[in-house]
């Protein structure tokens, strides 16, 4: 395709958005609904609820590439219960969430834009309560509920189409005599794809996570479990984050565990007379 610069700047760019929004295909993965989300001038909270969950959608299908479900309907139905469960108790129970065990040794659990929920096998091994899987649950929860991925992607996505756009332009300017201009890489849905794998394996930040330990705490106070077994779950990360692999990914991704305490000891204050279930037997009978 032969585009005249001087005459047709706008076209230029009319061209090269509508081929890059089209042809968004990386290793057979829709990455569309991550260009949506950098090309779309509206406020983030204003995205729709069917926007967020296809998004959602496109990023668990990168997370999940290699991914094995756990092909045991009876832990899927409860886990699945006791996240919806959760769920119903916070600003967002319109959400058509989900939560699926994944087959895996390592402890670890994520989630995605618009509900999707996903924990090990591994972390289901070292929780020792239903109480203690709801407050992993609900952290997850937490982080779709407060929006903390979808911004990141957005803000992280935004900046490199900024960027490549730019200099795409300024290479297109400095050439006079090459007016040939070729619209067929996959650079910037590469940089998106990238962007997502970066988010999910350096974790958010600091501030999302500590948020996100303060709501699960209170969502699963509200939903009648007791809001303890979470300081539980982390005590049991700080004592053995350094012991190997099995921690180590998971430590990569999140504040120290130590830190994560000290921030939550005005939530734990706030909560700790509140009388909510264990249901450590129930737990052990259903992960038998």
């Amino acid at each position: 395709m032969f585009i005249n610069k001087h005459r047709q700047p706008r076209s230029l760019i009319i061209i090269l958005v509508g081929i890059l929004v089209s042809a968004c295909q990386v290793n057979n993965i829709n990455l569309t609904p991550l260009m949506d989300a950098t090309k779309k001038s509206s406020d983030l909270f204003e995205k729709s609820l069917e926007e967020e969950v296809e998004l959602g959608q496109e990023v668990s299908r990168v997370l999940l590439k290699n991914a094995s479900i756990y092909n045991a309907k009876e832990v899927q139905r409860y886990v699945g219960s006791v996240g919806i469960w959760l769920a119903q108790h916070t600003m967002r129970p319109d959400i058509p969430w989900r939560f699926t065990v994944i087959r895996d040794d390592s402890f670890n659990a994520f989630a995605t834009p618009g509900g999707y929920i996903y924990i090990t096998t591994g972390t289901l091994e070292q929780l020792s309560s239903e109480a203690e899987l709801a407050g992993v649950l609900a952290h997850e929860i937490a982080h779709v509920v407060e929006k903390h991925h979808l911004a990141a992607i957005q803000k992280e996505a935004k900046v490199g189409m900024i960027a490549d756009l730019a200099r795409f332009l300024k290479d297109s300017d400095g050439d006079s005599n090459n007016n040939t201009v070729m619209l067929g890489d996959h650079s910037l849905e590469n940089k998106l794809l990238t962007t997502v794998q970066d988010i999910y394996s350096d974790g958010l930040a600091r501030e999302d996570e500590i948020e996100a330990d303060s709501m699960g705490m209170v969502i699963a106070a509200r939903a009648g479990y007791d809001p303890m077994a979470y300081i539980e779950v982390l005590q049991k990360i700080d004592a053995h984050q350094d012991d190997g692999a099995f921690w180590q990914s998971f430590s990569k991704r999140h504040p120290s565990a130590q830190s994560r305490l000290e921030e939550l000891e005005s939530t734990a204050d706030r909560l700790t007379q509140i009388q909510g279930k264990e249901l450590s037997q129930r737990y052990r009978n259903m992960l038998r």
